[in-house]
């Protein structure tokens, strides 16, 4: 059980903005990787939540009309890195939330909860700072836009008023046509690791890609708050694609970026790989805009370019079980809610506990324990769980949002008599099982896997089963079940 003092549900953004207003000091709920990850952890202990995670006008990526890309804030960044607008238009942003977390975390993280959090090591608020997006937000006196570098305050604040929520991210047209981009990511791992340091690059070069006409490059853990070199970008502007040139432009950042010394590194280290960063990117943006091939330093990136998959359609919730209303009792003053969902094909009706994880509703209400208690803050994926098609941690997910879901776990893979699937059996017959504890779920991302019926590589399929974390190691022999299964599925075995 979550510790919160009361959960209340919004049905829309107008109603999200009056409860808000009726409970002003409640804090607002959007995805929950990092509000539930700090809750467990006591830093929101008692905390009262609205929660805006059921609002799918709140989801997806469009075009208006005059050209400005509009990005839901409850987009997750999954579906952010597959959208067909963000590949063709600003594919670098795609790229950049690819490297957060893991792909449980992807599929439940959202750019609006990414960005309200106000930490300088957000993955995506180094690019859109790149990109000079402008934050809509919606409150009691309506509507109002910010540009993004006016939306982060200090350390931890961001520019959200009394009754306001973040409702769309949007990249003006003039902010994105004719510039290409690359976004870096240096951290100790390649997955489930804060950024030691971000640096995001975009360029426009001439019409004969001779000459810089125009650069920007943004940093995330570069100060206190992501930031801009705008004194590099004024160095840069002009100046002739050369690798003099370049050089040049990475060594002006020193002027603008202020890191610190923490645990994670040094100040100098930041300011060393703050330059070598910067320049990096700069000769892959210049290369992806078309340029002069300059030679390429050791690549240091954990983004990668993502193929195009088909957008999944956003399920509406409202026509799946009704929304109930939650409940309090008069006696313990406990808040509960009766949820409609199907479980491994079958349907489900229980009441829970607002304060309930998904992983409290499946263990206890229906004795579903594969479904495993680890880190319980999204960490180690031994609680992961397919959700309408899609890989989460169950820990970091309400139990009442699985109102109306399609939930399944390893115990609906088996068939009716108790068979098991292929890749359970494969998982045996490559003693891929170690103890145990953690198989279930990286069973079931191998299972969103299988079934996007397409073909990875097998560094491709590390990065797909990097939200797992298992203390036994001997991951080449799960890689070796997932790709032999995977083969065989698609007849190349």
């Amino acid at each position: 059980m979550y510790d919160m003092k009361a959960l209340h549900e919004a049905k829309s953004v107008d109603d999200a903005v009056r409860l808000l207003q009726e409970y002003p000091q409640a804090q607002v709920i959007a995805g929950g990787s990092d509000v539930l990850v700090q809750m467990r952890e006591g830093k929101r202990a008692g905390a009262e939540l609205v929660s805006i995670y059921g609002l799918d006008e709140l989801r997806g990526v469009t075009i208006e009309e005059d050209g400005t890309i509009r990005i839901g804030s409850l987009t997750s960044f999954s579906h952010i890195t597959k959208d067909p607008i963000i590949q063709k238009y600003i594919n670098v942003l795609g790229e950049a939330v690819d490297t957060v977390g893991g792909p449980q975390i992807r599929n439940i993280g959202t750019i609006g909860g990414n960005t309200c959090n106000g930490v300088t090591s957000a993955d995506s608020a180094s690019t859109l700072f790149a990109w000079d997006a402008v934050i809509e937000l919606t409150g009691p006196d309506g509507i109002r836009r910010i540009p993004i570098k006016a939306f982060y305050i200090k350390a931890g604040k961001v520019d959200l008023r009394p009754g306001e929520i973040q409702t769309a991210i949007l990249i003006p047209r003039e902010a994105y046509e004719g510039y290409e981009g690359h976004y870096i990511k240096y951290a100790m791992r390649n997955a489930m690791d804060i950024a030691t340091l971000g640096c995001s690059v975009n360029v426009k070069l001439s019409d004969d890609k001779k000459t810089f006409t125009d650069i920007r490059i943004a940093y995330g853990v570069a100060g206190p708050v992501p930031m801009r070199a705008v004194h590099a970008e004024a160095a840069g502007r002009g100046l002739k694609v050369t690798e003099e040139n370049i050089e040049k432009i990475g060594d002006t950042v020193l002027e603008d970026v202020t890191p610190r010394d923490s645990w994670r590194a040094s100040k100098a280290f930041r300011e060393h790989i703050s330059k070598l960063l910067c320049k990096r990117a700069l000769r892959e943006a210049v290369r992806r805009a078309g340029g002069m091939t300059v030679e390429q330093a050791p690549a240091v990136s954990n983004s990668r370019t993502v193929e195009t998959l088909e957008k999944k359609e956003q399920t509406d919730v409202s026509s799946g079980a009704s929304r109930n209303t939650i409940m309090t009792d008069s006696e313990s003053g406990k808040q509960y809610k009766l949820v409609r969902c199907r479980i491994n094909g079958v349907e489900r009706e229980t009441m829970v506990d607002v304060r309930a994880s998904l992983t409290d509703m499946l263990r206890n209400d229906y004795s579903l324990t594969s479904v495993k208690k680890g880190c319980e803050v999204g960490e180690c994926g031994a609680c992961n769980v397919m959700i309408d098609g899609e890989c989460y941690n169950s820990c970091i997910y309400l139990a009442v949002w699985a109102d109306g879901k399609e939930i399944r776990t390893v115990e609906g893979l088996m068939g009716p008599n108790g068979e098991l699937s292929d890749i359970q059996q494969a998982f045996i017959d490559e003693a891929a099982v170690q103890c145990g504890f953690c198989t279930p779920g990286v069973i079931m991302s191998a299972v969103e896997i299988l079934e996007s019926g397409k073909e990875y590589t097998r560094d491709e399929l590390r990065k797909l089963l990097s939200g797992h974390l298992c203390r036994c190691t001997g991951y080449e022999n799960i890689l070796n079940a997932v790709e032999k299964t995977m083969k065989k599925r698609l007849g190349k075995l």
